[in-house]
């Protein structure tokens, strides 16, 4: 058994999260937390709100309330959309109720600073005259100076580097749009550089043991071509975690720089939640746990090269073993746009829909390697030929032809040699495979369980002609080898449809463990549909066609 720290970047509470969001890190980091728990892993997946980003106040500001109860808000339908899309965290935290996630920013931002690994350097600064006020990172709008893709102030979405302190090109303050002015600033630095020979010899460690994804690597080989930005990890505001020196007073600690410890207090306040408050230190300082973040591409230089450097730096908290990116997910070709509203919305989507079907299809066309599309003509495509055309089809025809001849009874049948026994022996190992910290493919595990689906459909008709034709133990042998692909099926799919797993899971006599809430993998080892046990005629459907 091995310790995981799984984690999903921290979402922005400007908003609800969109099809988009869903369908990276917070799917991504619930199917890897269930297929390990799954496997007998010891699991905790962990997460926070970015209440203390400078994007609460803008919205704020756009919606015409302040920034606390902008947090609550929106971090509350974030919270809701979540718990029904069943990708909620173990723990989330809400920083601005929950003091821990401050204490533990601070805490290590005085070892960082006690131990030298900071400096105080004066750097440029946009500062708009006309509401009077430095521009950081959501307050200035602007070109890349990199790309010349639209951009705010700190990090390029598009080529996901960072922008030097007031490199933008053509900025505009977004409150008042008009262009700003420069002056410079005191602000404590990190030396980003001088960590440089450390990522590189980090890098090739964890890739040597997991299959990175490309973009992410082809990143960061462009970024280390140069030398590394000093990055700013303080900011003059009043919003924000206090900077806890004297002397800085007026001055916070950049969200950007906060992150990595966030992940750890959230683990703590986890530890603490089941009574071992001194479970997070053991796990994060024990080199043998496996921390695995999940982000969007354009959190790469947070994730995969300062967070990293930070604890290098802080020398005691373990690296995670993997940084897992996805791509842009678009809606009908445009990229879902929160500020545009160019979205579907989580929250109100899944109220329409069966989750588990927007899961598989999420999973089966989310961006794992390249920009992907939604649209809701191929999502009801998928409804009507994996789900409800393809498994309730095949759940159905089974259990009734098994009630018809054989009263509901598993009979006994000798080993067939068909390929639904192939399937059978081979399915665990490619979803394993598939689902497997190291090689993490969802989109590869839902398009081996639909051609599955598939196959065992259409090998329905050869089930009817050896039922009318042929010897009546080659037809039980085949009736035996679709149930026990089906439960199969049901057991290996659980990290990516929860609910019908457990769901059909029920009807066919196999455990769910109660902790997990899923058929526990090691029932593949054995038949998992004995012969001798009673099944129902019929199962209540799980997938409806879309209206």
């Amino acid at each position: 058994m091995t310790s995981y720290v799984v984690t999903s970047a921290p979402p922005n509470p400007n908003g609800d999260l969109h099809l988009g969001h869903l369908s990276g890190p917070f799917l991504g980091a619930d199917i890897l937390s269930r297929h390990l728990r799954q496997r007998g892993h010891d699991v905790r997946y962990v997460g926070y709100s970015d209440e203390h980003s400078c994007y609460v106040p803008r919205r704020a500001a756009e919606i015409g309330s302040t920034a606390y109860p902008t947090a609550k808000l929106f971090g509350d339908r974030m919270e809701n959309t979540l718990s029904l899309g069943a990708m909620h965290h173990d723990w989330f935290t809400r920083p601005l109720t929950d003091t821990t996630h401050t204490e533990f920013v601070q805490r290590f931002f005085l070892e960082l600073w006690n131990a030298g690994a900071l400096k105080v350097e004066e750097l440029p600064v946009f500062r708009c005259e006309p509401c009077d006020r430095y521009l950081y990172e959501a307050e200035v709008r602007g070109e890349c100076q990199f790309c010349a893709d639209p951009s705010d102030g700190v990090y390029c979405e598009a080529c996901g580097l960072a922008q030097d302190p007031a490199g933008l090109a053509n900025p505009k303050c977004t409150s008042c749009w008009q262009e700003p002015g420069l002056t410079t600033l005191r602000r404590i630095v990190f030396p980003l550089d001088d960590y440089r020979d450390k990522l590189q010899a980090y890098y090739a460690d964890a890739q040597s043991k997991a299959e990175w994804r490309p973009r992410l690597i082809s990143y960061l080989e462009g970024l280390f071509e140069r030398a590394l930005p000093d990055t700013p990890v303080s900011r003059e505001a009043d919003y924000g975690i206090p900077v806890p020196l004297e002397g800085w007073e007026g001055h916070i600690l950049d969200t950007w720089f906060s992150g990595i410890f966030g992940y750890a207090a959230a683990t703590a306040r986890l530890s603490e939640a089941n009574g071992d408050k001194g479970e997070w230190e053991r796990l994060w300082t024990n080199p043998d746990t496996r921390i695995v973040n999940f982000i969007g591409f354009d959190c790469s230089f947070s994730h995969a090269v300062l967070w990293p450097a930070l604890l290098l730096a802080q020398g005691t908290l373990t690296l995670p073993s993997q940084v897992v990116i996805n791509e842009f997910y678009r809606l009908e070709g445009d990229k879902f746009s929160t500020s545009r509203g160019h979205a579907i919305w989580g929250g109100e989507f899944l109220r329409r829909v069966n989750a588990d079907a927007l899961r598989f299809h999420l999973a089966l066309t989310g961006p794992e390697r390249e920009q992907n599309n939604f649209s809701m003509k191929e999502f009801a495509d998928t409804v009507s030929t994996v789900l409800a055309g393809g498994i309730e089809r095949w759940t159905d025809t089974v259990l009734d032809l098994l009630a018809q001849d054989f009263q509901s009874v598993v009979p006994e049948a000798a080993l067939s040699v068909t390929f639904l026994d192939e399937e059978r022996a081979e399915l665990p190992a490619r979803i394993a495979a598939a689902l497997g910290a190291e090689t993490f493919s969802p989109q590869k595990a839902a398009a081996e369980l639909a051609v599955i689906v598939d196959r065992a459909v259409d090998d329905l008709r050869q089930l009817s002609l050896v039922r009318a034709a042929g010897p009546r133990e080659e037809y039980a042998a085949r009736l035996v080898a679709h149930l026990e692909l089906l439960a199969a099926v049901a057991v290996t799919s659980a990290p990516l449809m929860p609910g019908w797993s457990a769901h059909l899971a029920g009807q066919l006599g196999i455990a769910v463990d109660m902790t997990t809430q899923m058929p526990k993998w090691a029932v593949l080892e054995g038949r998992l549909v004995p012969a001798g046990a009673q099944l129902p005629d019929a199962a209540p459907l799980f997938f409806h066609e879309l209206s």
